[in-house]
């Protein structure tokens, strides 16, 4: 047995047999077909995508404990798991193709860059931000309805509701506050643009603190899945039950504890520091849709009323600047009470997929 085989099924990955070749060339094609027309500012080629994910092995395999697909660097292969239909499998390939396509390895084909994930010795650095950002690609690449969904007490819209609901959900959040272009050719081409953006936009340290918040929320959802694996295939004591579900519940709730502390840090980070830039009544407007089409995206739960008091105290600083212009015929409380009262109405009812999103919906 190989060393390949035998990290596969360490992994959970064992091999049942190839894919047969006249599905390969449909599975290249839909991929290069829907990657060239979903991401046009990507300048990709179709016939050189073709041929790079025909050129890539593909295997139906039993994964354990793993979602529909998984992109094994180490030999360029890509596992599906069993029972998967043609077209269910062409969609996953998406998010595992774009994973290919990421690789920037050494000679020696040691992967030192995945998107936007950085390795370094046996480490790696923004692996859970990079897989929300490649999700975020796959979902509307491949046309994924955008649902409201509840996970962990926190309900949010996602784009992904199957997969990385929560990482999709604020992944997008900072997409819509630095720029979806850039968040897409990064994650494609493996550069540092995006991230670049994220600490322009909130701060070294705030950005650093999002990415790790990234990595505990996948860290606690995968163990998660392997206590809930443990109980459905080991016989257990009542106790030995009790702590498992008690593991369980601790991990949700740290979840949606740093979930909602994320979300803040985006949020306050953002508009906070560009506050003190605001020069006219336009600039002053601009922020305050802004601000308000935030509230499209964001994740609440039965008592969350952060966004609730931010938005308030925002409008009143927002008052205080336009009292200061003595030249301006906008009246700017008149705005706030009417947009108050909407977006209270508003976030009861929980609407979402209607954000200003001007950028995003360029690629729809």
């Amino acid at each position: 047995m190989s060393a390949i085989e035998k990290e596969l099924i360490k992994n959970g990955i064992n091999v049942i047999g190839p894919i047969d070749p006249q599905s390969v060339n449909q599975i290249s094609a839909y991929v290069a077909r829907t990657l060239c027309t979903k991401f046009p500012d990507l300048k990709l080629n179709y016939n050189t995508l073709f041929e790079s994910v025909s050129r890539l092995k593909m295997y139906i395999a039993d994964m354990a404990n793993m979602s529909g697909a998984c992109y094994f660097y180490k030999n360029s292969t890509i596992y599906f798991q069993k029972g998967l239909s043609l077209n269910n499998i062409k969609k996953l390939a998406i998010h595992e193709c774009i994973h290919y396509f990421q690789e920037v390895k050494d000679a020696k084909g040691k992967l030192h860059r995945l998107g936007l994930c950085t390795y370094f010795g046996n480490r790696a650095y923004g692996n859970a931000l990079n897989e929300a950002s490649v999700q975020l690609m796959s979902a509307y690449a491949t046309g994924e309805r955008r649902d409201v969904v509840t996970y962990y007490g926190i309900t949010l819209p996602t784009d992904s509701p199957s997969y990385y609901p929560l990482l999709c959900n604020l992944v997008k959040q900072i997409g819509f506050l630095v720029g979806f272009s850039t968040m897409f050719e990064s994650t494609f081409y493996s550069n540092d643009a995006f991230y670049e953006k994220i600490k322009n936009a909130f701060g070294e340290g705030n950005s650093y603190n999002i990415q790790k918040n990234f990595e505990k929320i996948l860290s606690l959802e995968s163990k998660i899945i392997k206590i809930n694996t443990k109980i459905q295939n080991k016989e257990m004591s009542y106790y030995g039950f009790k702590n498992s579900t008690d593991a369980i519940e601790k991990c949700k709730n740290d979840i949606q504890r740093i979930f909602l502390a994320t979300q803040s840090t985006i949020i306050s980070s953002f508009f906070d520091s560009r506050l003190p830039k605001l020069k006219t009544v336009q600039q002053i407007e601009n922020y305050r849709k802004y601000l308000y089409s935030f509230s499209n995206l964001i994740g609440t739960t039965s008592n969350y009323s952060f966004f609730n008091d931010y938005y308030i105290k925002k409008m009143a600083a927002l008052d205080a600047i336009y009292e200061r212009r003595a030249d301006s015929n906008v009246s700017l409380m008149e705005v706030k009470k009417s947009k108050i009262s909407q977006f209270f109405g508003y976030l009861k009812k929980l609407i979402t997929g209607n954000a200003d999103e001007e950028e995003y919906n360029n690629y729809k």
